[in-house]
């Protein structure tokens, strides 16, 4: 089956053999695509929504795996009781995904893979803050669309990111993700116009410029 080259790159993060619990599931296909290449050995698929969980129902009968996924209709998390042990929340705000994350109690080590449309950098103090480890971060352009994939443990350690981590990304400032570096210099190129009317739009600037100015990618 095809995904979207968000959803593929969201799949490929998860861990083999997990338990996956997919938060805002929509038509299910990443569950599906997920068990049928052996990552997942049990799923979930949550969805606040009747008509997209009727839509995943129908793909999850049509690729023969209602033994070992179970759909069920929920906000977020909220009263989620199965065994999971990795969780997506993903195409939501930052806002959304946050409240979603607050309102779960986790276990140690469990793993959530969450791509939010706004804020990644408030969502990724946010989530260091809180005992939240980014393991791994993701940027690509899905049909031209910026987006960011970010992987973390539960790990209860807090930590507060610096400037740099929060803003460009702990994982890919080490990288230099030639795509991401070009996301970077546009994004600091629409900055130079409009800094000059909000205070964090000006810091933000500052961070970006001296980030690519050590990377070398400043033209």
């Amino acid at each position: 089956m095809q995904l979207s080259k968000r959803l593929m790159a969201i799949h490929d993060l998860i861990p083999q053999n997990a338990i996956l619990a997919d938060v805002g599931t929509d038509h299910g296909l990443l569950i599906a695509k997920s068990i049928e290449s052996g990552k997942v050995r049990k799923a979930y698929g949550l969805d606040i929504a009747k008509l997209p969980l009727s839509q995943a129902q129908k793909n999850i009968a049509k690729y023969d795996l209602n033994d070992c996924v179970e759909l069920q209709l929920r906000n977020g998390l909220e009263g989620f009781e199965g065994d999971a042990d990795c969780f997506v929340i993903a195409g939501m705000g930052a806002e959304t995904i946050w409240d979603i994350i607050l309102g779960y109690t986790f276990d140690k080590n469990d793993l959530i893979i969450i791509q939010s449309n706004t804020k990644n950098p408030w969502l990724r103090q946010k989530l260091s803050g809180a005992g939240f480890e980014i393991e791994d971060e993701l940027f690509m352009f899905d049909r031209t669309i910026p987006t960011f994939i970010i992987k973390v443990s539960y790990s209860q350690n807090e930590r507060i990111l610096t400037d740099q981590e929060q803003i460009i990304g702990p994982i890919l400032s080490r990288n230099k993700d030639v795509e991401y570096i070009k996301h970077l210099q546009q994004r600091r190129d629409k900055l130079q116009t409009i800094k000059q009317h909000d205070e964090n739009l000006s810091h933000e600037f500052n961070v970006i410029q001296t980030y690519l100015e050590g990377s070398g990618a400043h033209e």
